[in-house]
């Protein structure tokens, strides 16, 4: 009996590691355990997005791609996503925006883990946060979750940088 119980504690305590809860950062959160073939089967998903955004964007600017560990990236240059000096969202990001909403219903496991926004300078200033919290509300007037997006941040280059996950890294 005893080894029963030590056998059961031991597979409950193995299938809380796999089930992920709200990171720290307060980003995007779930409470589905995730096995590994969850994980493949999400990673395929995002890969049937991938090349579907990228028809879309094909011969433009707008840069699609994914890493090897599943996660899909879009970028779109800062000059076709807001006027110098302004935080509203332009036409063209708007449709890139649009179609990410789109690919967020049509996997339903997939979050935004990285929102992301530039300055019009290399230095970070309150415009970047306001742009990407821009960025953010467009997805949200579109149907987006808030729990399936991350929080809004400066970007690193002069690009609106969108990361896609399908499920969250375990912890």
């Amino acid at each position: 009996m005893p080894m029963l119980f030590l056998t059961l504690l031991i597979a409950l305590l193995l299938g809380g590691c796999a089930t992920t809860t709200a990171p720290a950062s307060g980003g995007p959160a779930t409470t589905v355990p995730v096995t590994p073939a969850q994980r493949t089967a999400a990673a395929e998903a995002l890969s049937v997005e991938r090349q579907w955004l990228g028809t879309w964007f094909r011969d433009t600017p707008v840069k699609v791609a994914q890493r090897g560990d599943g996660v899909l990236t879009l970028e779109v240059p800062r000059e076709f996503c807001f006027d110098s000096g302004r935080s509203t969202v332009k036409p063209a990001l708007a449709a890139v925006l649009d179609k990410v909403a789109e690919s967020l219903r049509r996997v339903p496991q997939a979050q935004v883990a990285l929102l992301a926004a530039p300055d019009d300078a290399s230095v970070t200033t309150p415009l970047a946060m306001q742009r990407a919290d821009a960025v953010r509300a467009h997805l949200r007037s579109r149907g987006v979750a808030e729990a399936r997006l991350a929080k809004s941040s400066p970007a690193a280059s002069a690009t609106v940088q969108l990361r896609l996950i399908a499920y969250p890294s375990p912890l």
